[in-house]
């Protein structure tokens, strides 16, 4: 398809410091996305997503203008998520904002204790925040299916990168298990994030 749909994520510049909360944030912003608009079903065949940055305070305004959901405080730690379009048609704002590649650290190691969902990314790949960004909202969205009244609680989770990821990908009780179509960083194939539901 050499159109197709995304959902496009904008994080502010600087106004998120650590990878854990870029992701989880992406991840609730494109759950609450997918409850509150009409999403086109072929998009939910294909739900491709895009994380871009927004580098100053004007476009962050001009983003938060968009239809769109929000997934913290507007004026602090937050990612919006706006619903599908074709790329073809994200027009000029979009089309002026940068790719989200701001090295936002590590993800944390030990899997330990945390409400919501855990997301856990596989620590063997080498990829940018903003599609570490974009898989654990991936992720998010496949999990919500399953979990709707985490859903409906704004999705909080945590990130962890752990030893350990063949043998987590093999359990039965997984929320999601996202499997990259290989059109960016990572091989096709490849399981890049999973989503362990909540605890009790």
């Amino acid at each position: 398809m050499t159109d197709p749909l995304r959902m496009f994520l904008v994080l502010r510049r600087g106004a998120i410091e650590s990878l854990e909360r870029a992701a989880v944030l992406g991840g609730g912003a494109a759950v609450t996305c997918v409850r509150e608009f009409p999403i086109d079903c072929e998009w939910r065949e294909r739900p491709g997503k895009v994380c871009l940055r927004a580098r100053n305070a004007a476009q962050w305004e001009a983003v938060l203008s968009e239809p769109h959901a929000l997934a913290g405080d507007p004026e602090g730690e937050s990612v919006a998520a706006l619903p599908p379009r074709r790329r073809s048609e994200r027009g000029p704002l979009l089309e002026r904002l940068q790719a989200m590649s701001t090295d936002l650290g590590p993800a944390p190691t030990e899997l330990g204790d945390g409400d919501g969902v855990t997301y856990v990314l596989n620590p063997e790949l080498d990829m940018s925040s903003g599609k570490v960004v974009a898989q654990v909202a991936h992720a998010a969205v496949m999990a919500a299916e399953a979990l709707p009244q985490w859903a409906a609680e704004g999705a909080p989770g945590r990130l962890v990168a752990p030893r350990g990821f063949a043998e987590l990908a093999a359990r039965e009780d997984l929320a999601a298990r996202v499997v990259d179509a290989g059109l960016t960083e990572v091989a096709p194939g490849t399981v890049t994030v999973l989503a362990l539901p909540p605890r009790g």
